[in-house]
């Protein structure tokens, strides 16, 4: 647990799935602490080290979808507890479209729970206020995950990848021999969803690492004509 910290992805896993995903938050060793929550069995160990969690939301991911991102053979049981780093931390994380509020922060798209800004006098009574992080889910979208999954394994020539900025951080990357791509997962075809979607391939586009030829969205059925019209005009 030394290489964990405050802003890492925890998936809880049992029964062949991954059922719930959460977000670091404290961490820290204290076996008195520990053994006051969790106490040991006569003669056995302290869990010293513990952590909470600042995001936390149910999933039902089968460990064989897990497993084709870790680069796992299909029947991987995930015993105990493993730390993952690098490469493929990277690949679970962006091939189930997470994303955290610590990652959100560091590319500058929310402000950090706690900070002050200044107010204009004649539209507030005060000086300063607050600035609360949203109470939305931000963490893990199971819909649009399945989605991306889904169409990233019809990819052969080109990797899908993600880029965080303070517009946030975008479902799907491409740049290949075709040039470069954003695209937005939506879970459903609602007219709302369509100008979400739109809304934030606009926002993306203009922090791309090289220059968008191609703006496009997902969705899980085929859109109605005007929403459709609406998307690609």
């Amino acid at each position: 647990m030394a290489e964990v910290s405050t802003g890492d992805v925890v998936l809880f896993t049992g029964k062949n799935h991954v059922r719930a995903i959460g977000e670091i938050g404290a961490i820290f060793r204290n076996s008195s602490f520990a053994d006051a929550m969790w106490p040991p069995k006569q003669g056995g160990e302290s869990w010293h080290t513990v952590y909470s969690l600042c995001q936390f939301g149910p999933a039902e991911i089968p460990y064989v979808t897990l497993s084709a991102l870790l680069g796992y053979k299909s029947n991987f049981q995930y015993p105990g507890q493993l730390v993952l780093t690098g490469e493929r931390a990277r690949a679970g994380i962006d091939g189930l479209l997470i994303t955290t509020g610590t990652a959100l922060e560091d590319a500058g798209a929310v402000a950090p729970s706690g900070t002050v800004r200044e107010l204009p006098v004649e539209r507030q009574h005060t000086r300063s206020t607050t600035v609360e992080r949203a109470a939305q889910q931000v963490l893990f979208n199971r819909d649009e995950s399945a989605l991306v999954n889904k169409f990233c394994g019809t990819l052969t020539d080109t990797t899908a990848t993600r880029f965080a900025s303070v517009a946030g951080i975008c479902d799907i990357y491409l740049n290949g021999p075709e040039g470069s791509e954003i695209i937005e997962a939506k879970s459903r075809v609602e007219r709302s969803y369509v100008r979400e979607a739109l809304a934030q391939l606009l926002d993306y586009a203009r922090y791309a690492p090289s220059a968008v030829g191609r703006l496009a969205a997902l969705f899980p059925q085929p859109l109605e004509p005007k929403e459709r019209h609406l998307l690609h005009h």
